[in-house]
């Protein structure tokens, strides 16, 4: 994988990430949209103190860019900034000598919505191995992701069919920023147990997760993140989740993670939990 280009693991980075999980399905007159947009330009004004600082939003070309243009100018600006631009590295008109310039230069890159098919655009470019080293070095720099863009940051992350690589600057964690109880919840107990080196995250709506030092993980919002521990837990075959089956599970711990909660992505030591009970035992 790509994140080994400078040791990700064995580095403790001097940057920041923050996760985010915004409104899902906003419309003009959703009142969620409103709260989430709200929510998004509070997050936001954690970026960076200068107001100057060169930001870069990095998308996919899609029929969704006037919408999320429009979406994250409005956040931006409500929240202070002035110096913004998108970046579309999967245009094939964009010169990748002037994007390494530009991406040089900024003090924040944020992942938007629907990236995971920028994670084959970028494996292994030189753009990734930028962004990198101004994470690994560079101590006023921060990378954001977005709903689906949060779980491409990651080391791995979830799709519909299970886990496949991220872009590695969280190397600890399988992300869900699609998360929901109801409809999620199994899928992300499953690629945990089935990758129990890695803990298992899955935010819920209008929820962050601000890391500092790679491991050192602050909850904000007013929603929740699921946390989920199974690496003292016991290898169990794909084939017995794929069956359906109901299984019993030993060692198996979780948490709910709300504003202010702290946690350890290290160890998966909780602070300040809602529930320290586990879910499973």
């Amino acid at each position: 994988m790509s994140k080994s280009s400078f040791k990700l693991f064995d580095m403790v980075p001097k940057g920041r990430v923050i996760m985010i999980r915004n409104t899902d399905n906003p419309t003009p007159e959703n009142r969620k949209d409103i709260i989430g947009h709200f929510f998004l330009q509070q997050i936001f004004q954690l970026l960076c103190d200068n107001k100057d600082a060169a930001i870069e939003l990095i998308a996919a070309s899609t029929d969704q860019n006037r919408h999320l243009e429009k979406k994250y100018f409005e956040a931006l600006t409500n929240a202070g900034y002035r110096n913004f631009n998108f970046l579309y590295p999967d245009q094939e008109q964009n010169n990748d000598e002037q994007i390494y310039f530009r991406l040089s230069g900024a003090k924040v890159v944020i992942f938007t919505d629907g990236e995971s098919e920028l994670c084959e655009v970028l494996k292994d470019s030189t753009i990734l191995k930028l962004l990198y080293k101004k994470y690994l070095l560079e101590p006023d720099f921060t990378i954001v992701g977005i709903n689906v863009g949060a779980m491409c940051i990651s080391g791995i992350f979830m799709n519909d069919s299970g886990a496949i690589d991220g872009l590695g600057f969280i190397n600890t964690c399988i992300i869900d920023s699609r998360f929901d109880h109801k409809t999620r919840f199994k899928n992300l107990i499953k690629n945990v147990i089935l990758n129990n080196e890695y803990f298992g995250l899955g935010l819920n709506e209008n929820t962050a997760l601000i890391i500092e030092e790679g491991s050192k993980a602050i909850c904000k919002g007013s929603g929740s993140v699921m946390f989920v521990n199974a690496r003292n837990v016991k290898k169990i075959n794909a084939k017995d989740f794929d069956n359906e089956k109901t299984m019993f599970v030993k060692n198996l711990k979780g948490h709910i993670l709300v504003d202010g909660c702290m946690l350890n992505l290290k160890n998966g030591e909780v602070l300040n939990t809602v529930h320290k009970e586990n879910l499973l035992n």
